[in-house]
Order: structure tokens, then sequence, then C-alpha cells
């Protein structure tokens, strides 16, 4: 099982890495125990993985939910290449809260940022039914990509959830 495990994860990252081929994301599963139940259950239900466009790879895994299609809480994985409107983590995020803003009111919160990444959550509200409004973000730059790990919910996150979520993401590095 635990072979399995780390098959399937080292599987999900090289993905994440194929359209951007230098940089591969690296974070710390374990630090949310219902992912890493959803992981370790190996349902391909819970796990939606788009490549149609290997500029923008997007991975959603449903941590909590029927689905990766129905989900309450969800891992979204981005590996992107960056181009003129999105070449740096500032402005993905300055993407994020047009996009946000667009939907319904929200409140974008700096958490953490370093020379290569930014953390930061957004709560939203007033929003249309379906759209999560809680999510916590990490945007990373390598040499020649941008990750974006987001945790969302339609709900909220409970303290104890929001702090591994957290973790998750100070665990994220580029190798």
């Amino acid at each position: 099982m635990v072979i399995r495990t780390r098959l399937l994860i080292s599987l999900v990252l090289a993905l994440f890495a194929a359209p951007v081929l230098a940089d591969k994301l690296v974070f710390d599963h374990r630090l949310v125990p219902a992912l890493k139940a959803v992981l370790d259950s190996g349902d391909p239900a819970m796990i939606s993985y788009d490549n149609r466009n290997p500029r923008n790879v997007v991975d959603l895994i449903a941590v909590r939910g029927k689905s990766a299609q129905d989900w309450q809480e969800a891992l979204v994985i981005i590996a992107r290449l960056p181009d003129k409107k999105i070449a740096t983590p500032a402005d993905w995020l300055a993407q994020l809260q047009r996009d946000a803003a667009k939907q319904c009111p929200a409140v974008f919160t700096m958490l953490a940022q370093d020379a290569n990444s930014i953390t930061f959550e957004r709560r939203s509200s007033g929003c249309r039914a379906g759209y999560p409004p809680v999510a916590l973000y990490r945007v990373a730059a390598g040499k020649p990509s941008l990750f974006l790990l987001a945790a969302m919910t339609k709900s909220d996150f409970s303290p104890a959830a929001r702090a591994q979520w957290l973790a998750l993401m100070a665990s994220a590095h580029l190798e």
C-alpha cells in the first residue's frame, strides 16, 4: 500500500512537471491527513487531471466530497509556463484578484512571501452557489515555470484544517 501511494504521488508530481520540464513542485501531502487518505484510497473519481493545454496543466483532488466534480474541499494544482500577462507570482496574484472580483466581493490577505513565492488567503462573500468562498494559495516561480497550489472549501476551513493546509503550503518547494 505504501509503495502504491508513493507511486501515485510520484506520478501526479511528474505530470505537473511535464509541461515545464525543468521544475518539479514537491510538497508533503501527509501534512493534510484528509488529502493523504484520498491519495491512499486510489479512487480515480477523486482526481481530475486536465492537460489539454500543455502550457497550463490543472489537477484537482477532491479532499471532501463525492468526486472531483462534486467536492466540498479540494486541492487544485496548476503548472503553467509564464506568458506576457502572468510572468511572476505577483502577476498571478493580481489575476486571481481580478477573477475573484468578477465573482463576488473578495478580501485577499498576504500570509507569507519570499523571493520566489507568495502565500495568501482569499475570503469572498455573497458568491453564487458552488463558488468556494474561502481559499488558501501558494504561487511559486521556478526558472521556466509557475506553480499554484490552492486549497479551496465551499464552506470554511476548521482551525485545524486551515493549519494543516498552511503547513502543506509551507512545505512546497521546487526541485
